[in-house]
Formats: structure tokens, C-alpha cells, sequence
């Protein structure tokens, strides 16, 4: 599969964190947008720091609605303790992850950089 423009791609990048939150994380939101695995993007599950990676990260493609069928019930990706992430991308692009993770955490907005046709938006995830 050729990569998208990258215009429509968000990189999405996970810190300060459990490596069994990470990984629900990047599971829900690479089951709802293509992605390319860009280094850390599936840690060992149980294993934290030192003995696995602070920070992973993947790159969505968001060319296209997101891949699922119409949902009944909630988003759920249950979280031990907060999780920091960071998207950039094209605003639209980046609005449409952030809408995701909206449905199936409670956000903090914990700041936003624009630039000419790019945005970075930093939020803090923790359980519903």
C-alpha cells in the first residue's frame, strides 16, 4: 500500500506513561485509521521503564473515514493512569484523531501550536 499524501497523515506520538496504557491507546486508534508504525507503536504488554520504550508513536492516515462500522456503544480503552499525547498534522486532520479519542477518554487540552497549515495539539487521556 502506497503511504498517503502526507498532508493527510497525523503523527501521533505517547509519553509519561504505562506501556499497557500506550498500548490501548494506539490499539483504539489504530483500529479506527489506517496507520504506519513509526518505532514503539506495540510494546511488550506488562513491561514498563525502564525495560521499554517512554515514548511511541504512530502515524494515522486519515484520507478516509475512519474503518468501522457504525457503533452502538461507546468507544472504551480502559487506562491504569494518564497517558500525555501529542498529534500534528493538518488541523482538520488532527481534529478528526482528536474527535476519536474524545469518545472514549476524558481530554484536557494542555496546549496548541499552529503553524501555516500545520497543528500540534497536546493532551493529557485518562479513563471515563
Amino acid at each position: 500500500m502506497a503511504p498517503p499524501p502526507i498532508s493527510r497523515c497525523v503523527t501521533v506520538t505517547l509519553s509519561d506513561c504505562r506501556a499497557d496504557d500506550a498500548h490501548a491507546v494506539v490499539d483504539l486508534l489504530t483500529g479506527l485509521f489506517p496507520y504506519e508504525e513509526t518505532g514503539g507503536a506495540h510494546p511488550v504488554p506488562g513491561a514498563d521503564p525502564p525495560h521499554s520504550p517512554t515514548v511511541w508513536a504512530a502515524t494515522l492516515d486519515v484520507s478516509t473515514s475512519p474503518n468501522e462500522p457504525p457503533r452502538t456503544a461507546p468507544l472504551e480503552a480502559p487506562l491504569e493512569a494518564p497517558v500525555e499525547v501529542t498529534l500534528q498534522g493538518a488541523p482538520h486532520d488532527v481534529v478528526a484523531v482528536h474527535a476519536a479519542l474524545a469518545e472514549a477518554f476524558t481530554l484536557d487540552d494542555e496546549g496548541m501550536v499552529s503553524g501555516d497549515q500545520e497543528q500540534e495539539v497536546q493532551l493529557r487521556l485518562t479513563s471515563r
